[in-house]
């Protein structure tokens, strides 16, 4: 037994899905050490047609905490200890095996050393090719200034923590078996403490070709040498309809970022991308990546990258094949959407919806409203919301505050309508309560003037429509008391129809109707006033000269009104 294993892990497939596990700290804690172990990509030796000869001292096991205990050999092998490894006096490195990779392979080393002058890292693969470190090492014990070499510089001197003070990342760029060489000047009682990690399918891009696919959810991870690399990097992905695909994108020496749809490009970066892709049809895009023309004492010789695509199926009324439907006119449809506090669905990158809004012959008139909540409202440059025939094609645009009204045009098709809405970067809004922060509610109105033939005030006790009413002075008259009845035209495609009704009153009569706690006044005799409230106060004794009337106002077709005269009489005594 050549191994004291310091700290032991059960070996596992280490999968990484954050491209920050890239970078290397110049520490690592225990906590970060224990959470991942590795296991190589076990192949028949068979894949290669020769093995090379090497004295390997032991096979490291990969995700172990290893501390390994040197000897320099005496020649007298009864004086051996099984828990040490025994050098020759002259020898200046020590091969330790560990396994068979493919490319793309990422062997991360943690290592800390004792009695070992100059000591150093490496890792070769049978072949003779030593690898690069991805992270520029310390030139000397001074550990002032650093280059990029093929090693990685363990801190010296005894350390019986569990924390690695250095570690390195070396990349395969061929299928091969490879090993841990430790070289430097070796002592009597030299030791090191050493853990290995490798992730065998880290890097799927490795720099041989300029194009590469990726799927509609995907991490594809590249490395490539920046003086072999192409001039660009071409990743092809694609979507189809009923999807939204979140796009990022992130790397070292990357130049430029472009997202292109065939022939045009969508947008570029020189840092990264992150977006948010909804197809109207099966689409394929592409990412761009151009990296640096040349390496440097600054750059070292790599250039990385990481794309993510997250496909997420769409919400009904998120596409256009899928639309939200009203139920009838006159009537507020709400969509309440997912919450988003983990940034799924994006509503602060992207929000869209389509909603049926009802079947039109030619000639109709429709008012159309929508508006949102939750989320911020106040920009109008990134909002459009648009009427869109049975084709998809857009036939009119409405206003984001006011709404919008139109006709079915003798040119329009007849048959189904949609309310088209996109907006782009809307903020969450901070005053709402918590069960509805991050949830985007979305809300649509229509109206269709002319849609009722009559509406009339009914008396349902005496069966019979009415036209006046009496009051007594100090009475409260409950609005929702009274039913107002309706009848459609002939010619409506719908079969229910909003029963809500809005409330005017003139203003020459607000000085016998009004409301004790929110006082209505106008200007001028002439106008209205809308009542908001559920209630109204008789409020002063009526002459038969006397006007007072109240407006009932049909929301499902603000065409239609009737008028209820009012006549307030004294209390009796």
């Amino acid at each position: 037994m050549q191994f004291k294993n310091f700290l032991k892990i059960s070996a596992a497939l280490f999968l990484s899905a954050s491209f920050m596990a890239c970078g290397d700290d110049s520490s690592s804690s225990a906590s970060d050490e224990e959470s991942s172990s590795s296991v190589p990509s076990f192949r028949s030796s068979s894949s290669l047609s020769t093995r090379a000869d090497i004295d390997y001292k032991d096979t490291v096991k990969l995700g172990d905490t290893l501390r390994i205990y040197l000897e320099l050999f005496k020649g007298d092998s009864s004086k051996m200890d099984e828990s040490e490894i025994y050098l020759d006096s002259a020898a200046t490195s020590m091969p330790m095996y560990l396994g068979e990779f493919p490319k793309g392979s990422r062997i991360k080393v943690f290592a800390t050393t004792s009695n070992i002058k100059d000591g150093q890292i490496l890792i070769k693969s049978e072949l003779g090719d030593y690898l690069q470190a991805t992270k520029a090492a310390p030139k000397d014990a001074s550990r002032k200034d650093s280059v990029y070499r093929n090693a990685l510089i363990p801190s010296f001197g005894e350390d019986t923590s569990a924390t690695f003070r250095d570690s390195n990342t070396f990349v395969t760029f061929s299928d091969n078996h490879y090993y841990l060489e430790v070289a430097g000047q070796f002592k009597n009682e030299s030791n090191l403490k050493l853990k290995v990690l490798v992730d065998s399918a880290y890097y799927k891009y490795t720099g041989e070709d300029e194009k590469v696919s990726m799927k509609m959810t995907d991490t594809l991870r590249g490395i490539m040498f920046i003086d072999k690399a192409p001039d660009e990097v071409s990743i092809a992905f694609s979507a189809n309809e009923g999807y939204s695909v979140n796009l990022t994108t992130v790397g070292e020496n990357i130049i430029l970022y472009k997202l292109i749809d065939g022939d045009k490009e969508l947008g570029s970066s020189k840092t990264n991308l992150d977006t948010m892709l909804v197809p109207n049809d099966s689409v394929n895009w592409s990412i761009k990546i151009k990296p640096e023309s040349f390496s440097s004492i600054w750059t070292g010789p790599f250039a990385t990258f990481e794309a993510v695509t997250k496909a997420r199926e769409l919400e009904q009324g998120e596409y256009f094949s899928n639309p939200d439907s009203i139920n009838f006119p006159g009537e507020e449809f709400l969509r309440t959407r997912p919450k988003d506090d983990l940034g799924i669905y994006k509503y602060n990158l992207r929000q869209e919806q389509f909603v049926w809004i009802g079947d039109y012959k030619k000639g109709d008139s429709l008012i159309v409203k929508h508006w949102i909540q939750n989320y911020s409202d106040e920009s109008f440059e990134n909002v459009l919301i648009e009427i869109l025939d049975k084709n998809k094609k857009p036939r009119d645009t409405i206003s984001p505050i006011y709404g919008g009204n139109f006709k079915i045009g003798s040119k329009w098709p007849e048959g189904p309508y949609y309310l088209h809405y996109l907006r782009l970067n809307s903020y969450p809004l901070a005053g709402v309560v918590d069960s509805l922060r991050y949830v985007l509610q979305l809300s649509t109105m229509v109206q269709q003037p002319g849609l009722l033939k009559t509406m009339q005030f009914y008396d349902s006790e005496k069966d019979k429509t009415i036209s006046e009413q009496i009051y007594t002075v100090g009475d409260t008259i409950k609005l929702k008391n009274f039913t107002l009845q309706m009848e459609q035209r002939s010619s409506s495609s719908w079969k229910i129809i909003g029963s809500d009704i809005d409330w005017f009153v003139p203003c020459a009569s607000l000085k016998f109707l009004n409301n004790s706690t929110n006082s209505y006044s106008c200007d001028d005799d002439e106008d209205e006033q809308e009542i908001s409230s559920d209630n109204l106060i008789a409020k002063k004794i009526s002459e038969n000269s006397d006007k007072i009337e109240l407006i009932a106002q049909s929301v499902a077709d603000p065409s239609m009104r009737d008028t209820l005269m009012i006549s307030i009489i004294a209390k009796a005594d």
